[in-house]
């Protein structure tokens, strides 16, 4: 819904500002829809933070993303669904999960 009405305010701010004459074309709904598709797949990715475990840290990625959540490597590189918010590694699973990802 957010998409739309940005969509709609951008047009209208570009027709608002044409000199007349100009030509100005709208976004077509086929182009606002494969942004939309992409902003979904983004959304579905699975994001990782390399994270030390000080209370700094922590509580700096929570107010961030919400719930402070480690993973392995195994659980970064081999989970099927993606995550709401990014997830927390350690320096020790971020040097694995880059040795898996380069087999």
């Amino acid at each position: 819904m957010k998409l739309i009405a940005l969509a709609a305010s951008a047009a209208l701010l570009a027709l608002g500002s044409a000199q007349a004459g100009e030509v100005v074309r709208a976004p077509s709904a086929e182009a606002a829809a494969k942004d939309a598709a992409a902003r979904e797949s983004v959304r579905a990715s699975r994001v990782v933070y390399i994270c030390d475990r000080s209370d700094m840290t922590l509580r700096g990625f929570a107010r961030e993303f919400g719930e402070v959540k480690f993973v392995s490597a195994e659980e970064a590189l081999n989970s099927q669904e993606g995550w709401a918010a990014p997830r927390c590694i350690s320096e020790t699973e971020a040097s694995r999960l880059a040795a898996l990802m380069s087999r």
